[in-house]
């Protein structure tokens, strides 16, 4: 059995093309990512599309690690952020973050849909991220990622670290099913 084309294509690219992303194609992001399901239909999440020459967008940029430089060339940088206390709390699990992940998967699904790419990023500094983008106190930063275009990697190829060149000559793969499916009971392979 396949599955959507957006979801089994789906790459987190490390070259962006730099001309911007149309104002339509962010707000269809915006509604995709909108309608994700949420514990109790809070909906917590909150975004900051940032892009090129918004007064906040050095600041954004300033809050990635040294290894998500590479970001700097997306023309979109988002920020999702929720605050904790305004989510469900069952079982003492984060909600607000699994929620947040539920809305960033529609919007990364309609990204593709569109012909867009994107990357999460874990490398950056959440407190500078926060204070950069305004997020009042007692919100998480969650993910930061990158919107846009992929670019030509041979285009830059010479200009890219050795690593960075590494990580994107490696296959796309996934861990074999079993690893990770089971049923009735976990380690249970048989259906």
């Amino acid at each position: 059995m396949d599955v959507i084309p957006e979801l089994k294509n789906r790459e987190s690219p490390l070259v962006f093309d730099e001309r911007e992303v149309e104002d339509e194609k962010i707000q269809a992001l915006i509604e995709a990512a909108r309608w994700a399901p949420s514990c109790f239909n809070n909906q917590p999440w909150n975004y900051v599309f940032v892009r090129k020459g918004d007064s906040t967008r050095k600041a954004v940029e300033e809050a990635l690690s040294f290894g998500n430089g590479w970001a700097k060339k997306a023309p979109v940088l988002v920020a999702v952020g929720a605050k904790p206390e305004e989510a469900c709390d069952v079982n003492g699990l984060p909600y607000y973050a699994y929620d947040a992940g539920l809305s960033v998967m529609s919007l990364v699904v309609e990204a593709e849909h569109l012909g867009l790419s994107t990357h999460q990023m874990a490398g950056y500094d959440e407190k500078k991220a926060r204070k950069a983008l305004g997020f009042p106190e007692g919100y998480r930063v969650i993910v930061v990622f990158a919107v846009g275009y992929e670019g030509d990697v041979k285009r830059v190829w010479d200009k890219l670290e050795q690593r960075v060149k590494d990580k994107i000559a490696q296959p796309r793969t996934r861990k074999p099913a079993e690893k990770n499916f089971f049923f009735a009971s976990f380690g249970n392979r048989s259906i």
